[in-house]
């Protein structure tokens, strides 16, 4: 998933907490991937040097995810219901190959109750 982040609290190499403010953000498998831009010193006139950087902070280091614009929260939300609901949707079919189930089964099943006699 990416997104946009309005708050995100991480450790850094150092084990120092480090903030960012409104950044992207990419959720990966082994951690939160954080696009920023470092300042890492000053030009002749005094003006910022920066640095586009694109970090991998494990999950264990991630302290905080924070959104707070409205459009935001929103996507997030439908993100995390939609990645729910394809978990449970996998977990049934794992189920329904254990036990054997598949739909000829389940419709042979219900054609055989509706054309059975009850009084037989």
């Amino acid at each position: 998933m990416q997104v946009k982040a309005n708050r995100i609290l991480a450790l850094d190499e150092k084990s120092e907490v480090k903030e960012f403010k409104d950044v992207d953000v990419i959720k990966g498998t082994f951690g939160l991937y954080i696009e920023f831009t470092d300042i890492i010193g000053k030009d002749n006139e005094g003006k910022d040097l920066s640095q586009l950087k694109l970090q991998l902070f494990p999950w264990e280091k991630v302290l905080l995810l924070e959104w707070n614009e409205k459009s935001l929260i929103e996507n997030v939300k439908e993100f995390v219901i939609l990645t729910q609901l394809e978990d449970f949707a996998d977990i049934l079919e794992e189920l329904e190959e254990d036990l054997g189930i598949d739909e000829e089964t389940e419709e042979a099943a219900k054609s055989k109750d509706t054309a059975a006699n009850p009084y037989e």
